[in-house]
């Protein structure tokens, strides 16, 4: 039976950096995965700023993905030293324990090194607030981690197939 893994992507911007990395991630783990996807940029404003009673059939769709996943992927790049607002957004409307006996992939991309501690001060409670596990090789990815030509460099590549091997270990 193949496991079922959802990408939400948290960039308002489309092929973004944070983006790159889970689709080299996905294409890392073994063929008995299947992918699923949330552009959360895509969902309806509506839905995500509770002007509407009844979420819309997309939305309800998303919540269903991440219910019926067995890995989380999540990949945001940094804002206000932190993940950006869509993800919040998001996060914010999902059922309590949702996420309980799943487990979670936080990638997250920055324009500098600095904010590197803003996976485990932010993006991790967040996810554990509903009741997720983490696999413990995140990704935080600065400027550094990419070549001249804006491909993954081969440090950043090796951290990507840690991240794989672990999730094949636990899931």
């Amino acid at each position: 039976m193949k496991k079922v893994s959802t990408l939400i992507l948290a960039s308002p911007f489309p092929q973004s950096s944070s983006e790159k990395i889970a689709r080299q991630l996905e294409k890392s783990l073994s063929t008995d995965w299947t992918f699923e996807e949330i552009d959360l940029s895509t969902l309806p404003a509506n839905d995500l700023l509770l002007r509407t009673k009844t979420p819309s059939e997309k939305f309800n769709h998303s919540v269903k993905q991440i219910m019926d996943s067995d890995l989380i992927i999540i990949a945001t790049p940094t804002y206000r030293a932190t993940y950006t607002g869509l993800l919040k957004v998001f996060f914010d409307l999902l059922p309590q324990d949702c996420l309980k006996g799943k487990t979670s992939m936080l990638i997250q991309t920055g324009g500098s090194p600095d904010h590197f501690l803003s996976i485990e001060m932010g993006l991790v409670p967040l996810v554990r607030s509903l009741g997720s596990n983490i696999i413990s090789q995140t990704i935080y990815s600065s400027p550094s981690d990419w070549d001249k030509s804006g491909e993954i460099s081969i440090e950043l590549s090796s951290k990507i197939s840690s991240a794989s091997i672990e999730i094949q270990k636990q899931i």
